[in-house]
């Protein structure tokens, strides 16, 4: 029951309460009544200072002025290292939904947050923000960072449009902590923007060109954006440029899609391009639908281009707009000279007849040089791989037809490290072919070609080899390109003097066949060759070579004694090789692929995909290693005088009679020794002592001798197991099968081989 003194306390507390909020009403209408102007589009509210800011912040916050208008008159610092600021302008409950005009001017950013939406803008709806640049530092360690906005929550047909925008921040997410247990730390972190939730998100003319980075030794930060972390619904861009770096966890096949150049898409979202957007380094991942042009490194002198230095490497953009005798670029003045390339603007309005948006071709010449016709990726069958190199000097990726960004891989072999580089990942800035150097290329799906153009090699192209140090037993493997529009060969276009012989070409499958130097190089491709330093340092990394413009073919080869292997399967087959000669074999290469089995020479406890064998040795280990259980086939190539060649499978204690039976057919799986097979060996170095004249011959079970005199039969041992005389055509029996030297005493001395099957 409700007495005097109740009524009286409760009178109090109510007229207190309401005493406190008209007090904080009038205190804020007056905190905003200090900001200059009136918030409508023809006088928008001034921002002067960071306090100017803050109140700003407050009342949108507060739900007061969230359509308004509002200004930037000049440049301003937000936070300090000692005192970063936590602010933003927009919540979740109260979004900011008015127009921004940064009048070209600057907010320097330090901002820690331990919360979402670590960004100058934290929850947008339908806003525009215009002519601002901002740069700094945003380090956060929740999701949904941007340098600019963090999460765009757009009614369905409403769209936060950012225009002439440019972020210089520096997004720090080393302490990222996992929100969603099914999501470990994730960031959605994007250069400008950290996730469209709702409605549409629009940029023109702008620029990201700061970094987002994770600097664990051990990175886990992931899904990060050049300009957006995930687009919900649709994204629309107008000439803008993703020139920042993305230092996080790389994409690998837990995490596709880490990191992209300006975006990810759900499955439903789309993204849309107006005129021209550019890339300098790729960070897509395969299968992802293109995100622009990647950037070059040179242009025409005729064109004038926006000018950057990315990670030490200068790049153009051929994007640039005249008026009235200035040069601009997403609404600033360029310095001649410095940020685009040195020529009088009058010329150039003379040349182009005053057209404003010069968005042309920078490829140098447009004929073409090459056209490669190349398979598409196959997923399922892991083929598709090859190895190319340009016949163009300088080539750009961005200037070889079809070869679009985000549905291609192209790796470089760091032989040092023993490993391929793609050319996206972070950790490699490479943007071109290298004249001389091949590269592993795979794509997704670009029409089934590659088109070179430009300016065709005709000079000598000098190249640096690592070699094989015999102190560490490095291998020596280079993947070069024939750098030329034709066809070359090894040993005379690149001469040999610092190589092994013979080269290994990679199948599409992802596997290297070994080749011999008589085989040509056709242009557009790239060869595995093995580099053999034979200078008195022998323990120097590298050597030069110089390739020749020259199609002319090597001299024929003496006829040698060498034996071929190969082996296959349903999907895949392998080679190796043995030859009777003096030199250095050419080892054997992993093959890119995986799941293909190895086929190689082990001599002299080294591994050969062409072993070079001394006359002296009468046995090796051919090395089989199956990647998965399965048929395979073996078939066997002789080239010479071979007395005895004998295959013997150890695990099933078969003895096969190769010069009787070329082909073997076994099961193996990935559990079998690789040194199952030995081949056994004989043959005659000295091919003089055998006449060219044949005197015997095999007729069902007789052998017919045409001669006269003592007639010799000797077993491949050497043991004599017939002497008789013969006088004109006689037969005589051998009734086993193998290999036989019959000598014929007559007049002269007639040596023949025969095989007795």
């Amino acid at each position: 029951m409700l007495n005097d003194k109740n009524m009286k306390t409760i009178t109090h507390f109510t007229a207190r309460r309401l005493t406190l909020t008209l007090l904080a009403t009038l205190t804020t209408i007056t905190a905003w009544a200090q900001l200059g102007g009136k918030g409508t589009a023809a006088e928008p509210y001034l921002i002067e200072s960071a306090t100017d800011w803050v109140t700003f912040a407050e009342q949108v916050n507060n739900g007061v002025g969230t359509n308004s208008y509002y200004k930037l008159v000049n440049d301003i610092a937000l936070g300090t290292a000692e005192e970063p600021t936590n602010i933003i302008v927009g919540t979740e409950k109260k979004n900011f939904r008015g127009n921004f005009d940064g009048d070209y001017h600057t907010i320097y950013i330090n901002m820690y947050r331990n919360d979402k939406y670590a960004a100058p803008f934290g929850v947008t709806d339908g806003a525009t923000i215009s002519n601002l640049n901002v740069d700094g530092t945003i380090t956060t360690t929740n999701k949904f960072g941007g340098g600019f906005v963090g999460y765009a929550n757009n009614g369905a047909t409403r769209t936060t449009s950012l225009i002439n925008c440019i972020s210089s921040v520096h997004i720090i997410c080393d302490d990222i902590v996992t929100v969603d247990p099914n999501k470990p730390f994730d960031c959605t972190h994007g250069g400008l923007v950290g996730q469209n939730e709702r409605g549409y998100l629009s940029f023109e003319n702008c620029m990201f060109k700061g970094s987002i980075t994770d600097s664990k030794e051990k990175q886990t930060a992931n899904k990060c954006t050049g300009f957006v972390g995930w687009v919900n619904n649709e994204v629309f861009y107008n000439n803008c440029i993703m020139a920042g770096t993305i230092d996080v966890k790389a994409n690998d096949d837990d995490l596709p899609n880490s990191m992209a150049n300006f975006h990810r898409l759900s499955k439903t979202a789309k993204a849309y391009y107006r005129g021209n957007s550019y890339f300098v380094i790729d960070y897509t991942y395969p299968g992802m639908v293109q995100q622009g042009i990647q950037v070059t490194t040179s242009v025409p002198a005729d064109v004038i281009s926006k000018r950057f230095v990315v990670n030490g490497l200068e790049v153009f953009i051929p994007e640039a707009v005249i008026t009235d005798d200035a040069v601009t670029y997403c609404g600033r003045e360029l310095i001649e000279g410095e940020d685009y390339i040195k020529k009088e603007i009058s010329e150039y309005l003379t040349t182009y007849e005053g057209i404003n948006n010069y968005a042309g071709s920078v490829t140098r010449n447009t004929q073409p040089v090459l056209e490669m016709n190349v398979d598409t990726w196959d997923a399922k069958t892991k083929t598709g791989w090859y190895a190319i190199s340009s016949p163009v000097d300088g080539a750009q990726f961005s200037e070889v037809a079809y070869l679009t960004s985000a549905i291609h891989n192209i790796y470089r072999y760091n032989e040092k490290e023993r490993l391929w580089e793609e050319y996206r990942d972070k950790r490699n800035y490479y943007y071109g072919f290298e004249n001389g150097r091949g590269y592993l290329y795979r794509t997704m799906d670009n029409g089934g070609k590659i088109g070179f153009r430009g300016v065709a090699n005709s000079h000598d192209v000098k190249y640096t080899l690592s070699c094989s140090k015999k102190s560490d037993n490095m291998n020596g493997f280079n993947l070069i390109g024939n750098p030329y529009p034709h066809e070359i060969y090894k040993s005379v276009a690149i001469p040999n003097d610092n190589l092994a012989d013979g080269y290994s070409i990679l199948n599409k499958n992802g596997t290297w066949r070994f080749q011999n130097d008589n085989t040509a190089i056709p242009e557009g491709v790239a060869i595995l060759v093995q580099a053999i330093n034979k200078t008195k340092d022998n323990n120097s990394e590298s050597i030069e070579i110089t390739m020749k413009d020259t199609d002319a073919a090597p001299s024929a080869k003496e006829e040698i004694n060498e034996i071929w292997f190969s082996v296959s399967n349903s999907e895949y087959s392998d080679v190796a090789h043995i030859e009777f000669s003096e030199g250095n074999g050419f080892h054997k290469m992993a093959h890119y692929n995986d799941n293909a089995p190895m086929l190689y020479v082990r001599y002299n406890d080294e591994d050969f995909a062409s072993a070079v064998v001394n006359g002296n040795t009468k046995s090796t280990s051919l090395c089989f290693e199956a990647k998965s259980m399965g048929k395979y086939t073996l078939i066997i190539k002789t080239n010479g005088q071979f007395d005895y060649l004998h295959l013997l499978d150890k695990l099933t204690g078969k003895d096969l009679n190769l010069l009787v039976d070329d082909e073997y057919t076994f099961i193996s799986s990935n559990q079998d020794n690789a040194e199952r097979f030995v081949v056994k060996f004989s043959y005659n170095a000295d091919n003089q002592a055998i006449e060219d004249k044949t005197f015997a011959w095999q007729n069902g079970n007789d052998v017919i001798v045409d001669g006269t005199g003592e007639l010799q039969v000797f077993d491949i041992n050497g043991r004599m197991v017939m002497n008789t005389i013969v006088d004109g055509i006689e037969a005589v029996s051998i009734t086993s099968q193998g290999i036989y030297v019959l000598r014929l005493i007559g007049e002269d001395v007639k040596t023949q081989k025969i095989i007795i099957q």
